[in-house]
Formats: C-alpha cells, structure tokens, sequence
C-alpha cells in the first residue's frame, strides 16, 4: 500500500469514527460519543490533521465528563467537525 492509500485509508476510519460518535449521540449514548470523539482525536492527530484534532476536542469539550449530559452547543461543535471533515478532502484513486 502506497502512502496515499494509507492516507485515504486513515481519513475514512477518521470518518466512520465521527459517523459513529454522530449515532451515539443520537442514541442518547454520550459516553460511547466521547470515546468516539476521543478516537477521533487520536487518529487525527496522529494523521497530522491539526484542524480536525481541534474540530474535535471542540466536540469533546461540550460532552463533558463522563456520565454526565453535555452542555449546549455539542450537535454544533459536531456539525463543525462534519464540515472540517468534508474540507480535507481526498482525490480518488
């Protein structure tokens, strides 16, 4: 696998983890969004996407702790994140 695969490879298990912490959210599953969100981070920043780390501390940032509901603005600070998502972009192979 080439270095352009990998990189498409990483930005859609980046994708399919924001996708998920999405649905959790949905679900009323908070938790299982911050451990989604916090997935999201890691392979971000290990992937050199500053911006999308940012995105989703944001995100994380109005989850809150553990256990407890989120403050306001968490379903924006997702949809901001969905929107740096489809900014870094790939070309197909």
């Amino acid at each position: 696998m080439d270095a352009r695969e990998a990189q498409i490879l990483t930005i859609a298990e980046i994708v399919h983890e924001s996708a998920a912490m999405n649905d959790a959210a949905l679900a009323v599953d908070f938790d299982e969004a911050r451990f989604r969100a916090q997935l999201v981070v890691a392979k971000a920043d290990a992937a050199g996407l500053v911006d999308v780390v940012i995105a989703a501390a944001r995100v994380l940032d109005r989850l809150g702790p553990l256990g407890t509901q989120p403050t306001g603005g968490y379903g924006e600070a997702m949809l901001a994140l969905a929107s740096t998502l489809d900014d870094v972009g790939f070309d197909p192979l």
